[in-house]
């Protein structure tokens, strides 16, 4: 969560003449997913993120797609990712670097997951994904410590080398 997907997948896409699509925008087109999970729950978003995931899949593989950070939770997703042929690349962030830099807290407060910035209950929500990221991830780019551009780098090397045309390198 808030580690760059969106931004940096859309730079990778655009470096790599490939089509970019966002999950979060493609669960209900023009709203935003904080809005869905206070309307519906974050049960209902997993769904409909679900549902999502498969229309995705089903049309193109020739594109750059950033997932929502609770996307790989669900075994479904990960399976689907998987039969897809999809190569996940984890962006892996600190808190410090993410969701607690004081350049975020706006975007943070809009976050329903992050409600109310309770520092403990944050903490352990991003513990318990880091298991399934790294079960999940074909490889790993840390962001901490490096400029925007050194990480898109590091992730076009990564799209390249795979060779992963009519692979989805996602996010």
């Amino acid at each position: 969560m808030m580690c760059g997907k969106s931004s940096y997948g859309r730079a990778l896409a655009e470096l790599l003449g490939r089509e970019f699509i966002d999950l979060d925008f493609e669960i209900e087109k023009g709203v935003a997913p904080g809005d869905i999970i206070r309307a519906k729950g974050e049960a209902a978003f997993r769904e409909e993120e679900t549902a999502a995931l498969r229309r995705v899949l089903s049309r193109t593989q020739d594109c750059i797609l950033a997932l929502g950070g609770g996307t790989p939770l669900r075994e479904e997703n990960r399976d689907l990712l998987k039969a897809a042929g999809c190569r996940v690349i984890w962006l892996k962030a600190s808190l410090e670097d993410s969701v607690f830099n004081p350049e975020w807290s706006t975007l943070t407060a809009t976050r329903p997951l992050l409600d109310g910035g309770d520092r403990e209950r944050i903490v352990q929500l991003w513990e318990s994904r880091i298991p399934v990221y790294q079960a999940v991830a074909d490889c790993t780019v840390v962001t901490d410590g490096k400029t925007a551009g050194q990480i898109l780098s590091e992730l076009e090397s990564l799209a390249r080398q795979s060779n992963i045309q009519g692979s989805a390198p996602v996010l």
